[in-house]
């Protein structure tokens, strides 16, 4: 397996990764020590900017952690078709029960663009649905990550939605996969396994 590796200019913004074998060429090339100060000034800030927002969401996880009720499980998308001629591809979760109700989780492929098995840059988005009868809204708080067995790399976003009987759908959210290469391979894979986190915000 070839080892991935990045340039020693990753601290001063280079984005290059690839095989071990590529980083003597590459270093030779790269064109981040030869930057003006005010260059490397706009980049050290952006990434000053990403790492702030990163913080902003693993703290934004912590104070979830606090929530009266949580709950977590494995969950499997299959694929399916619809009846519909135009090619679309779709998939689906068992029902699962976690915080005492019943769930679904839907996703789709481009957003059901009307050829997506044309497209090579393909993203997954996801809705997730509550099946049980409620006596009062609910207040959730939920994220979709990589299950324990696979790979594929996804940033963990955390959505918000208040389910209720008359609403019991949430939106269709982006699944935020790293890049269009780790969600093609996502697809290619016979089932998708993810993990469902969902937080009850308690009135």
């Amino acid at each position: 397996m070839t080892r991935v590796t990045q340039c020693k200019y990753k601290r001063i913004g280079c984005p290059w990764q690839g095989p071990f074998h590529e980083l003597t060429v590459h270093e030779a090339e790269c064109t981040h020590p030869t930057k003006t100060g005010n260059e490397l000034m706009e980049i050290l800030d952006e990434m000053d900017q990403t790492r702030k927002k990163e913080m902003q969401l693993y703290n934004s996880i912590f104070s979830l952690l606090s929530f009266e009720k949580i709950g977590y499980t494995e969950v499997q998308f299959r694929p399916y078709r619809t009846d519909d001629f135009i090619t679309r591809l779709y998939y689906e979760t068992p029902r699962l029960t976690v915080l005492n109700q019943t769930w679904v989780l839907k996703a789709r492929v481009n957003d059901s663009e009307r050829n997506p098995n044309l497209s090579c840059k393909r993203t997954l988005s996801f809705q997730l649905l509550l099946k049980s009868k409620v006596n009062a809204p609910l207040e959730c708080s939920f994220l979709l990550l990589e299950g324990p067995y696979d790979d594929v790399k996804i940033r963990p976003v955390i959505y918000r939605f208040v389910f209720s009987n008359e609403s019991a759908e949430s939106d269709y959210l982006a699944l935020p996969i790293r890049d269009s290469v780790e969600c093609n391979k996502l697809l290619a894979a016979k089932n998708i396994n993810l993990r469902l986190f969902l937080f009850q915000s308690q009135k």
